[in-house]
């Protein structure tokens, strides 16, 4: 059985279970039960996020998602400012901060949540940069041995993958944070963000 079909056939299955290598950061929530996150954005963003908050634009797109997940839009971020999975990942290499430097801006909001109140979750996004080290002809990946052709399957396991930040324990190699709700929109009022003292890529 191909390694990646653990993870297409059940919800919450890690790799820290399978004895990979996972990344070791400890989930930040203080005494007050806040959580601490980091999102990076465009710098023509950072005034309207500031007046506005976070809103939820993207869904959370997988051929069949969990059903407490249907329906639901995010906001993702990073554990730590800079992770070391994205510049010198065992499985990957620096393929995380090339993605990143495509994709998102440069500068640095800290995000600071009472769990209570948010529906946050851990992904691993070990499934989709697998598939990415395939396509760019980057080097073997973890070998899950996914059928990238059309992104069904990558985005699948990803989306299995999601655990409750309650739950959440090391299991994942790429840890992303995931803060969800229900249809689009406003998700992180302003109150709750900042911009952070480090900015690793400016």
């Amino acid at each position: 059985m191909r390694l990646g079909q653990n993870f297409l056939d059940n919800r919450k299955k890690s790799l820290k279970e399978l004895h990979f290598i996972t990344d070791k950061t400890k989930i930040n929530i203080n005494s007050d039960r806040y959580f601490t996150f980091y999102h990076y954005t465009h710098e023509n963003k950072v005034k309207d996020i500031m007046t506005k908050g976070l809103w939820a634009y993207r869904e959370v797109a997988c051929p069949t998602p969990p059903e407490e997940l249907k329906g639901c839009y995010l906001v993702e971020g990073f554990v730590e400012p800079l992770p070391s999975w994205l510049t010198t990942s065992v499985y990957f290499n620096d393929l995380g901060i090339e993605l990143t430097n495509e994709h998102i801006g440069n500068i640095l909001l800290e995000v600071s949540v009472p769990v209570s109140q948010f529906n946050i979750y851990i992904a691993d996004y070990s499934h989709i940069l697998d598939c990415k080290t395939i396509e760019k002809s980057k080097g073997p990946g973890i070998g899950f041995g996914y059928d990238c052709s059309n992104g069904r399957e990558c985005t699948q396991a990803y989306v299995n993958s999601y655990l409750n930040i309650n739950e959440y324990v090391n299991q994942h190699h790429a840890p992303l944070v995931q803060v969800v709700r229900q249809g689009s929109g406003l998700i992180i009022p302003s109150k709750f963000i900042k911009t952070s003292t480090i900015q690793p890529r400016k």
